[in-house]
């Protein structure tokens, strides 16, 4: 029996077959080439019913479609470069960690979906865009580190109740909804790049925040009305010499700390209404 079914009329590999019902596998090699055929494609499900602890696959395959690995009992996987990853692509499979290859530019929608035993997540420069939902319910991630993300959609982190530490890099130019919702364990956070507006709902349900960071290049910065009422928020540091579009003074909690610079454009219009400290 082939290890290996390939259809040779779009080189890809629909189904990787086993021994034995449940086999077990310390590891397995997806190949380039196999016995003469090419696989630059793996389609969804393809290890069903295998169980294994690392899964290696060989530069030159270049996608992994929608559902590849949903449900997937595989433990760690080895991406190449060059890979692109589709739609629920991990969704609720075991995976435990994960590094995105270099030339990974977005993680699509639901791709790491209910990854329960997912720890960590690490990314190279190269990724710019986390799509809906694309981490929601990891609630054992603890560490998720970006590099120069541009785009984080809605609900991206929603129920990720352990995590501790997110580095989303510093050319932040858009960000979505109910993104930290549920996350408990998220004490800190600092958002920089080049975002001129916060979401209604941005900030929602992030019941954990204690202190935030928002550092922008951009011209000026619209904070929406009651954006950060459902945070602990206890101190926002401000950085940039943006103008504050504020339509409502109850956009920030009252008991909430303002930090801002000497000299910042903002701290003529914030300093109105608001008390702020100064920092040296």
């Amino acid at each position: 029996m082939e290890r290996f079914v390939i259809d040779e009329t779009t080189n890809t590999l629909v189904k990787c077959n086993h021994s034995i019902w449940w086999e077990r596998l310390d590891y397995l090699i997806i190949p380039h080439q196999y016995k003469g055929k090419q696989i630059d494609r793996i389609s969804s499900h393809c290890f069903d019913y295998l169980q294994i602890n690392l899964l290696c696959i060989e530069e030159g395959v270049k996608y992994l479609d929608d559902c590849a690995l949903e449900n997937a009992h595989v433990l760690n996987v080895k991406l190449p470069r060059g890979l692109k990853i589709g739609k629920r692509c991990f969704a609720g499979s075991e995976l435990e960690e994960i590094l995105l290859p270099r030339s990974l530019h977005i993680i699509k929608e639901e791709t790491f979906l209910n990854c329960k035993n997912l720890k960590s997540v690490w990314a190279q420069s190269g990724l710019n865009t986390i799509s809906y939902d694309a981490f929601k319910g990891c609630e054992n991630l603890t560490e998720a580190h970006f590099h120069i993300l541009k785009d984080v959609r809605d609900r991206a982190f929603a129920g990720c109740t352990s995590l501790e530490t997110l580095e989303l890099g510093y050319q932040i130019k858009q960000l979505g909804n109910d993104i930290f919702n549920g996350c408990h364990s998220l004490k800190s956070l600092e958002i920089r790049g080049y975002f001129d507006k916060l979401e209604e709902r941005t900030f929602s349900g992030a019941d954990g925040l204690e202190s935030l960071t928002l550092w922008t290049h951009a011209e000026s910065l619209y904070f929406p009305p009651d954006g950060f009422q459902d945070t602990c928020l206890k101190e926002i540091s401000l950085t940039g010499d943006f103008e504050p579009i504020v339509k409502k003074r109850c956009c920030f909690p009252e008991d909430v700390v303002l930090k801002m610079y000497r000299g910042q454009k903002a701290l003529e219009i914030l300093g109105y209404y608001f008390n702020i400290e100064i920092v040296a």
